[in-house]
C-alpha cells in the first residue's frame, strides 16, 4: 500500500507541477504576448501540443489525486473537517473544477484557435472579416477560461501545499 501511495503522490505533484506551471505561463506569458502582436500572433503558437500536454497532465493530476483522496481520507467524515481534510477537500474541488473548465471550455476553444490559425496561414493573407471575428471571440473566450482555470488551479496548489500546517 505504501508503495502505491508514493507513486500515486509522485504522479500527482509532478504532473500537478506542470499543469499548474503551463497555466501560469500561458495565462501571464504566452496570452499576453499574442495580444501584444495582434492579429496572426496565435499562428506561431503551438496550440495542439500545448492542449494535448496539459490535458494529460490535468487527467494524470485529476486521477492520482482522486484516488489518493480516496485511500487516505477513507470519506471519513473527521478527517475530511480536520485541517488537514479542509485543506485538502478545498484543494480537491478546485482542482476538479479547473480539470472540468479546461475539459469543456478551455481545451475545446484552444483547439477551435489553432484551427483557424492553420486555416488563415493556409489562405495567405490576413484573416478575412468572419475569420478575424471569431478569432477574437476565441482568443477572448480563451483569455477568460484560461484565467478562471489558472487561479483555480494555483488555488489547489497553495492549498495542497499548504494543507498539512493548517
Amino acid at each position: 500500500m505504501q508503495f502505491i501511495l508514493i507513486i500515486l503522490r509522485l504522479v500527482h505533484i509532478v504532473a500537478g507541477a506542470f499543469w499548474a506551471g503551463s497555466a501560469l505561463l500561458i495565462a501571464l506569458v504566452l496570452l499576453p504576448g499574442v495580444r501584444r502582436a495582434g492579429p496572426g500572433g496565435e499562428r506561431h503558437l503551438p496550440m495542439a501540443a500545448i492542449s494535448q500536454a496539459m490535458g494529460l497532465a490535468a487527467l494524470l493530476t485529476t486521477a492520482a489525486g482522486l484516488l489518493l483522496y480516496g485511500l487516505v481520507s477513507r470519506f471519513a467524515g473527521g478527517w475530511i473537517v480536520s485541517p488537514l481534510g479542509i485543506g485538502l477537500t478545498l484543494g480537491s474541488l478546485a482542482g476538479l473544477a479547473a480539470f472540468l473548465l479546461g475539459l469543456l471550455s478551455t481545451g475545446p476553444t484552444s483547439q477551435k484557435l489553432g484551427t483557424l490559425a492553420g486555416q488563415i496561414g493556409a489562405a495567405g493573407g490576413p484573416p478575412r472579416p468572419e475569420q478575424a471575428a471569431e478569432l477574437a471571440r476565441l482568443q477572448a473566450k480563451l483569455a477568460t477560461s484560461s484565467t478562471v482555470s489558472t487561479i483555480l488551479t494555483t488555488a489547489a496548489l497553495m492549498l495542497m501545499a499548504v494543507a498539512r500546517y493548517l
